[in-house]
């Protein structure tokens, strides 16, 4: 084993600055997106700052037209945030064909998750899940008395919908079914048919919260949205998305659900008084209508997956093709061990998961943050590390 003080040169990389500045003074014609997409490849700014590919986060930042609402924003922000949470709302509601009484707001799409796990809680209530999967909703369901069924993903990493229906099956009571999709940390979108086929039979004794954390980055063919089921009047279903992801809004805390109106006033009920704040809603109602930044994002993203794709199948790992903005993906060795090595040459990965050992979480950063974290990689296997 080679010393493990290794440690590479500066790193040179793209912040969410520069593009900014790209697109900014590209204006937004129509070859503006891909004149930006250009420099984020070619790019590069000098820091000694980690590359921070651990929390799934958007590295191009706010789009030019939210951070200009966030500093018109500012000198109000001594009033109390209702006006822009109703227009926030409403911004939604239409941008995704619904009424306002199918929506309510979070601090995250994580206070969602609780408001909906706390409408929809009941006597002798159990949790299922899969695991894998993100966790956050474990804790609201232990803080209740709720037990939780966990089920391990199958040989192909994919959630079993079988296997939970199986646990369902068995539970004397109802059953809250928590589902991830695409799913985190494998960047999985659910088999369609199966879950259309189970969701179907969601009732007051099986009711659903689907997590859409990632759904904009999804490219999947015949994906459909749990949304759409709310759309056809079902009654047992909560979407859950956020604005922290492609919308790049992850400090300021803005998520929102999806469910039927009867079901959203029993979750409005659970909800802490005025969880909005100011700065949030004004930032992701202009999130929503900067299209030319999600082009980019997205295009960024499908970018820099694609030179890691090609960098782990030269080195033989194996991984899973992603719909989300993070790939998992194959380390050989101890998953703590890569992480700390990782960090000495300045770049944070993802944390060790269940049943993940021999496997690690990379968030996406820019085309050339993507870069230095290959080289990086080749660097590790000439090591021996990977």
């Amino acid at each position: 084993m080679q010393n493990s003080s290794f440690k590479l040169s500066r790193r040179q990389f793209l912040y969410a600055g520069a593009a900014a500045s790209s697109l900014a003074t590209l204006g937004c014609s129509s070859t503006s997106i891909s004149t930006a997409a250009s420099s984020l490849a070619s790019a590069s700014m000098s820091t000694d700052e980690p590359i921070p590919l651990n929390f799934n986060e958007n590295p191009l930042g706010l789009a030019p037209k939210a951070q200009q609402a966030v500093t018109d924003a500012l000198p109000n922000a001594w009033r109390y945030p209702d006006a822009a949470r109703s227009e926030l709302m409403a911004s939604i509601a239409g941008n995704l064909g619904l009424i306002e009484s199918q929506l309510i707001y979070g601090n995250g799409s994580s206070e969602v998750l609780k408001m909906a796990l706390d409408a929809l809680a009941q006597s002798n209530s159990q949790l299922v899940m899969p695991d894998p999967s993100y966790g956050v909703i474990i804790d609201y369901a232990m803080a209740r008395g709720i037990p939780v069924v966990k089920v391990k993903l199958d040989g192909d990493w994919q959630t079993d919908l079988a296997q939970m229906q199986a646990k369902v099956a068995q539970h004397n009571g109802p059953s809250i079914v928590y589902l991830c999709n695409p799913n985190n940390p494998t960047g999985l979108v659910l088999p369609q048919s199966e879950l259309n086929q189970w969701l179907d039979k969601a009732s007051s004794q099986l009711s659903f919260i689907i997590d859409e954390a990632y759904v904009e980055y999804v490219a999947q063919a015949g994906f459909v949205s749990a949304v759409e089921r709310v759309k056809q009047g079902q009654s047992h279903i909560v979407v859950c998305r956020t604005f922290s992801k492609i919308y790049a809004l992850a400090g300021l805390r803005v998520g929102y659900g999806v469910a039927h109106s009867e079901l959203i006033k029993a979750m409005q009920a659970q909800a802490s008084i005025d969880n909005a704040n100011l700065i949030g809603c004004v930032a992701a109602k202009a999130s929503l209508e900067s299209s030319q930044w999600l082009g980019l994002s997205l295009q960024s993203n499908s970018q820099a997956k694609a030179l890691v794709y090609q960098q782990l199948s030269e080195l033989g790992l194996d991984y899973l093709p992603s719909e989300t903005n993070f790939i998992f993906h194959k380390v050989n060795g101890d998953s703590g061990l890569y992480m700390q090595r990782m960090a000495k040459a300045g770049i944070l990965v993802g944390r060790p998961f269940n049943h993940g050992e021999g496997w690690n979480r990379l968030s996406i950063g820019t085309p050339a943050q993507m870069q230095y974290f290959c080289k990086t990689l080749a660097k590790f296997r000439e090591l021996g590390w990977v």
